[in-house]
């Protein structure tokens, strides 16, 4: 059905709940906003429409987007390119992506103005400057949402660069080790994610892509959190879940470091003969994914760090 805009559909969604303006409004707004929303003369925040999202379950978002919002093609061919050096990990052309677009009139607020900042964080990252890319991170992620803190993040609902945004933010704790902190970010987007995009039973949540391949990767950097604070059997709770999870979605992005994660599980569980052979398929896959050097690197600190494992498959080929 086609709307005269985001308010119209708004209206229709709030009367099919059998809702009042006011029963709408409770606790998210005042009357008169919901009003003049759905009149057309008020645009909602993204705060707002987080809110409203939760109480209607639905997620007005990408409603909002497609009813109530232009983009240009100089806009989406800048988000298109920024994602790409982004999958790549090519952090020369996202540093010259950024160049390009962050002086561009279509870049300088809102969802694009985020994806800049979220550029910015990543190469500021990369280089160890972790203070300056939780900088830019709390600069993109406040454009989303002006109340955010990192005591309040599963209240609200997140687009899809504001989730990568936080995510950036517990990727910089756990860099200047502080796990704790990142722990407790990494823990509350995993239940977010659970809640409104994995596990619930409304079409409108149900989770795309990014949204799967995010949680794969919280799964990932939690286990990972766990392992060095040695907290072998919640590490290994979250790897598993992982492994399981990327199997069912066919995808195999973070399968490697995955399957390396549980050999290193095994090992610190003196399992050493499940764990060679965790071990030999983490070399394999890395290998498979291109990763030839970390492929090397692991064989080569394994002789110092997992002799154990070493002396296994020696004495295993010796039988053979």
């Amino acid at each position: 059905m086609n709307y005269e805009h985001f308010g119209t559909f708004l209206k229709e969604l709030r009367e099919a709940r059998n809702l009042t303006k006011e029963q709408l409004a409770s606790g998210l707004c005042t009357r008169k906003e919901i009003y003049r929303i759905e009149k057309g003369e008020y645009q909602p925040s993204l705060y707002l429409l987080n809110k409203l999202s939760i109480k209607l379950n639905v997620d007005l978002n990408e409603y909002f987007k497609m009813y109530y919002t232009v983009k240009t093609a100089v806009g989406l061919i800048g988000i298109q390119e920024i994602n790409d050096a982004l999958t790549m990990g090519d952090l020369i052309s996202l540093k010259e992506v950024i160049k390009k677009y962050e002086n561009n009139e279509d870049f300088k607020q809102g969802e694009n103005l985020q994806h800049i900042y979220y550029a910015k964080a990543i190469c500021e990252t990369d280089i160890g400057n972790y203070t300056e890319s939780l900088e830019y991170c709390m600069k993109g992620i406040l454009i989303e949402n002006t109340l955010f803190s990192i005591d309040t993040i599963t209240e609200f609902m997140y687009s899809n660069v504001g989730l990568a945004i936080i995510n950036c933010i517990s990727i910089n704790y756990m860099y200047m080790k502080k796990n704790e902190v990142a722990y407790k970010i990494l823990s509350d987007i995993l239940s977010l994610i659970e809640k409104y995009y994995i596990n619930s039973s409304y079409t409108m949540y149900q989770a795309g892509q990014f949204s799967k391949k995010m949680y794969i990767g919280i799964l990932c950097n939690l286990g990972h959190i766990y392992l060095s604070d040695n907290e072998i059997d919640k590490a290994e709770e979250m790897i598993n879940k992982g492994i399981e999870f990327s199997i069912k979605e066919y995808n195999l992005r973070f399968i490697p470091n995955l399957i390396y994660n549980k050999f290193r599980v095994l090992y610190k569980k003196g399992n050493f003969k499940e764990a060679a052979d965790y071990f030999v398929q983490a070399i394999g896959l890395f290998k498979l994914v291109k990763q030839m050097n970390t492929s090397i690197e692991i064989e080569e600190s394994a002789k110092i760090d997992y002799p154990e494992i070493i002396k296994y498959l020696d004495d295993r080929d010796v039988e053979r």
